[in-house]
């Protein structure tokens, strides 16, 4: 079986990346990992310079933060056909051991999975409302869920055959697949009831990993401070909210197809529609603020 391929995205945060990113890597489970980092202003990729495992692919640092779906889409147009890829944000703290193992045999066990979201009480307490019926096979199960958080997903080759990219033209991530994979697709998306996962904003710096060799301290500045200030993404999703709702009047009158295209793949433009003015426009806003 081909290895599954993971994408960490890093982006400031140096001091969860370091914790969450050494938490990923606690696993005797085999995978391809690319770490992919959207140009980040603290110690971040000077930290990931520094790790080794055998496990890791790809180190790339972006020289722009064009957003996450720019790089996610770089990741992905990395997969083989027949290869999973899991979807890993870098304030997710993996709590389950053996948890690839977990998000592979569970895919096996459920075919009408086409993504798998890991999650936690909380999320599930909060969120899900009314909590559906787990569905189990043995010791694997999952909850299905229409909306799953994008911070730490398994996707099946078969249902990125019909998906492609994230969407670059709504860069919506998440809440776009959901609505692509649930109603465009005959896959459906739900939470794992074995994988869970911490969700944390920040750390003290006093528990820091790399608390020593932090450079912005000497500053008078944190890491969190650096995102908190470069983080535009809830004006990004008030102002291109609009391209969400044309895409899925588009797509529920079989104007275009479920089938994203991308940047990273001149084929895949060639092929299939692709407003190009939509995605740079959203490349643009996050160059214009969060570098």
């Amino acid at each position: 079986m081909t290895l599954p391929l993971i994408c960490y995205i890093t982006w400031n945060r140096v001091g969860l990346t370091a914790q969450n990113l050494k938490a990923l890597l606690d696993t005797k489970d085999d995978f391809e990992l690319y770490i992919l980092d959207n140009n980040s202003q603290d110690d971040t990729w000077k930290m990931v310079e520094q790790i080794k495992d055998k496990r890791i692919v790809c180190k790339k640092r972006f020289e722009m933060n064009r957003g996450e779906v720019y790089a996610i889409n770089y990741a992905l147009s990395k997969r083989k056909k027949n290869q999973y890829f899991i979807l890993v944000e870098n304030d997710i703290l993996i709590k389950t051991n053996d948890w690839v193992t977990k998000f592979l045999a569970t895919m096996e066990a459920f075919p009408e999975l086409g993504l798998l979201g890991a999650t936690n009480s909380i999320i599930l307490s909060n969120e899900v409302k009314p909590l559906p019926q787990v569905k189990k096979k043995g010791e694997f199960g999952y909850y299905k869920v229409y909306q799953i958080r994008g911070c730490c997903n398994c996707f099946r080759p078969e249902l990125l055959e019909l998906l492609g990219y994230f969407n670059e033209e709504t860069g919506w991530a998440d809440r776009d697949n959901c609505y692509r994979i649930n109603k465009l697709t005959p896959f459906v998306t739900g939470y794992s009831s074995i994988i869970e996962v911490e969700l944390t904003r920040s750390i003290p710096c006093k528990i820091c990993l790399i608390h020593k060799q932090c450079t912005l301290l000497k500053e008078g500045t944190t890491c969190f401070e650096i995102y908190k200030e470069k983080d535009n993404y809830p004006q990004f999703t008030t102002a291109m909210k609009y391209k969400e709702a044309i895409y899925i009047h588009d797509t529920s009158i079989g104007k275009r197809s479920v089938y994203c295209a991308s940047i990273h793949d001149p084929e895949s433009i060639n092929n299939h529609f692709y407003n190009k003015e939509w995605a740079l426009e959203n490349f643009q806003f996050f160059i214009d603020k969060a570098n």
